[in-house]
């Protein structure tokens, strides 16, 4: 009798684990730098993501921005010696789709901003197979930062 109950315990504890779901969703991402305000204003009127408040307003070395669909990216400014250098090459970036690539283009000729295709060809759009054009450029501590024309 105690092996039955043992193995019913057993049996129906596996159908409990694997009935549950956790539905992981994407929440926020957090990228290091060196200097708060040069980032901030970069995110504002490069990327012209809208800054909203942070649950610490006592702390400026960190600022939280909205990036559509619940999201968030955090903006926090450590100490190297602290935290160590971040190793940034291309294939780590953040992407970001707009709804009039081209006058994303124009947008970013006027303010300096020198984009380029993967291989690092300067004012070249990449293609993708899937007909999604993109260009990449960097922040003022060299984050990488992909704009696509993707259609979610």
């Amino acid at each position: 009798m105690k092996n039955l109950i043992l193995i019913l315990t057993l049996v129906f504890s596996s159908f409990y684990s694997n009935a549950q779901s956790f539905s992981l969703e994407h929440d926020h991402s957090t990228i290091q730098v060196e200097d708060i305000d040069k980032s901030v204003e970069f995110y504002k009127e490069i990327l012209h993501l809208k800054e909203i408040p942070s649950p610490w307003p006592e702390n400026k070395m960190i600022r939280f921005f909205e990036t559509g669909n619940n999201q968030q990216l955090h903006i926090a400014q450590v100490n190297v010696e602290d935290y160590g250098d971040v190793k940034v090459n291309k294939i780590l970036h953040i992407a970001f789709a707009v709804n009039d690539f081209d006058g994303y283009l124009i947008y970013l000729n006027e303010n300096g901003i020198d984009y380029m295709n993967f291989s690092g060809e300067s004012k070249k759009i990449q293609t993708r197979p899937d007909g999604v054009r993109q260009i990449y450029f960097q922040d003022p501590d060299s984050y990488w930062i992909e704009i696509n024309d993707a259609k979610h």
